[in-house]
């Protein structure tokens, strides 16, 4: 009994087949995960690349903005990442007071979102770079939602940028709500 027992223990038949079975799940995983990482680090990498080119244009306006402005810096995010859905903004313009106190000078929001206030600049205080009294910035926030196409542990959410630059042309970017 004791020999058909070691003969047993030290075999190899049906090795291959159990490291097979114990692999080929591990496999499929990486095959199917690999590009939905991938798709996920791209889609944030595009969404940061159109942020940017968003805010630049924003930092180069020597007109007052309109609504119908900002909708279509929205519209030009969406077509920069090539979104399945529609993503939203933020643009907002900041003053540094005499207390040394960031202010919201406006703010507009799209996709029916909040714009930012005094209140909840709080919120957003770090964003804010130190700036000298007086001195203006654009403020540049954008949401794009991701759904990965398979389940494979990254849970679907919204990537968010947050870019900081200063009017180029003029002291300020102004805003004007009823054109």
């Amino acid at each position: 009994m004791m020999t058909r027992m070691t003969r047993f223990w030290k075999g190899s038949r049906g090795a291959v087949s159990i490291e097979g079975m114990l692999a080929v799940p591990v496999l499929v995983w990486a095959m199917v995960a690999m590009p939905v990482f991938f798709d996920a680090f791209r889609q944030q990498n595009l969404a940061m690349k159109a942020s940017y080119t968003v805010a630049d244009m924003v930092s180069r306006a020597t007109d007052a903005l309109v609504p119908a402005d900002i909708d279509g810096l929205a519209a030009v995010f969406d077509d920069l990442t090539f979104s399945r859905e529609p993503g939203w903004l933020r643009v907002t313009s900041l003053r540094r007071d005499a207390a040394g106190v960031p202010r919201v000078i406006w703010s507009r929001a799209t996709g029916g979102e909040p714009a930012l206030t005094d209140g909840t600049l709080a919120e957003h205080d770090h964003l804010v770079p130190v700036m000298a009294t007086g001195d203006t910035v654009v403020l540049l926030e954008t949401f794009l939602r991701y759904d990965p196409p398979f389940n494979v542990g990254i849970g679907s959410g919204w990537t968010a940028n947050a870019i900081v630059t200063r009017p180029r042309f003029a002291s300020q970017v102004v805003f004007d709500p009823a054109g």
